[in-house]
């Protein structure tokens, strides 16, 4: 894949994050770590849109269910709510992951590049 290719959307669905963004060679602690936080970012953005689709009666005891960690309870609520967290998560997951591969990206672009021997001045 050329530097300022864009990913197809099949490529961005399909392809690991860790090749994607050329980090295959970290190590499993790094990668480990840094899946953590791109999951706790991940799991922020979820909140904000389910947060963002809920009246404002119902705010707060979402709010009351995410902090009680029942799963249940919160699973029952958004569905009652008729919210679809699969679809939300596979959105902003596919979001996310665009967002990081762009900005890594962006920042091998800006590094200098070497210099070789190529025969000028």
């Amino acid at each position: 894949m050329a530097q300022d290719a864009l990913l197809t959307p099949q490529e961005l669905i399909e392809g690991d994050f860790f090749e994607l963004a050329g980090l295959q060679n970290i190590s499993e602690e790094e990668k480990e770590t840094l899946m953590g936080k791109i999951l706790d970012g991940l799991r922020d953005k979820v909140l904000i849109r389910i947060d963002d689709l809920l009246e404002d009666a119902d705010k707060t005891h979402f709010q009351q269910l995410i902090q009680s960690a029942d799963d249940t309870a919160i699973d029952a609520f958004l569905q009652n709510k008729s919210i679809n967290i699969q679809q939300i998560t596979a959105e902003e997951a596919l979001l996310q992951k665009n967002n990081y591969l762009t900005m890594l990206s962006s920042l091998k672009d800006e590094q200098p590049q070497p210099q070789g021997s190529n025969g000028g001045v």
